[in-house]
């Protein structure tokens, strides 16, 4: 009987088998290649193609929204213009930070063995979504009513305001770091993993300290600042990881 081969592929799975029979008797031989599902590199195109789409469109509004991620001044001015251009790429660039973070999230939990109510795939990658949305609206309505609350309705959209920029800003630098976790393997794989996890920090950090400059540049008592950390950011982190331990 002639050799036969057979590969299954599929869209949504990360994995194919190989087998083949011979005359003189069934052997059956399996070898199973790894690659990454098709919808990995579809996806990431799609996002390659959305920010060079914003950087020809937005051009010069986009460096300064990198600009204002290190400089007080340029976050100041670009709230105070408030044009109706930058409102469209703040639109945009939070819609960014959301499809490309989910993504970068779903690496992490592959990476890590986290499978949130066991889930996985593109179910996994869509909770994600879902729970970032979430959290960044739930964060838009503490702002806002905390603002109406203590009448500094101003002056917390404002903070606000410099606080997403690191949003935005995390959404662009994980781009190219996605493409180095999909398509690298073994001892690559494991650096730029690493190196994500230090950018993601790095954020991280840096949001911190414009916060603390911010609280300096405006003159909030220390003590109304760390009232705020602890109600407006500490708490829902921790009611976050609570549920999530529980989840997990």
């Amino acid at each position: 009987m002639p050799g036969q081969d057979t590969i299954v592929q599929s869209i949504f799975k990360g994995s194919a088998i190989e087998s083949a029979s011979y005359a003189g008797g069934v052997e059956l031989i399996e070898r199973i290649s790894l690659h990454q599902p098709t919808w990995y590199f579809i996806y990431l195109f799609i996002l390659i193609a959305f920010f060079a789409w914003i950087r020809l469109y937005y051009g010069n509004i986009l460096t300064q929204t990198v600009q204002a991620s290190i400089n007080f001044r340029v976050a100041n001015r670009m709230f105070q213009d408030n044009s109706l251009l930058q409102k469209q790429l703040d639109a945009i660039l939070y819609l960014f930070y959301f499809l490309s973070m989910a993504f970068m999230l779903y690496q992490i939990e592959i990476r890590v063995g986290l499978s949130p109510y066991e889930l996985q795939g593109g179910l996994l990658y869509l909770f994600n979504l879902a729970l970032l949305t979430g959290m960044f609206l739930s964060r838009i309505v503490l702002f806002n009513t905390a603002g109406f609350l203590f009448n500094r309705l101003k002056l917390l959209r404002e903070y606000q305001y410099n606080i997403f920029i690191f949003s935005k800003l995390a959404g662009m630098a994980v781009l190219p770091l996605m493409f180095l976790l999909v398509y690298t393997r073994d001892t690559m794989q494991e650096l730029f993993f690493w190196i994500s996890i230090f950018v993601l920090s790095g954020i991280i950090v840096m949001r911190t300290i414009r916060g603390i400059v911010f609280s300096y540049r405006k003159e909030v008592l220390v003590f109304y600042m760390f009232l705020y950390l602890c109600a407006l950011e500490i708490a829902p982190l921790v009611l976050l990881y609570r549920w999530l331990e529980g989840v997990l």
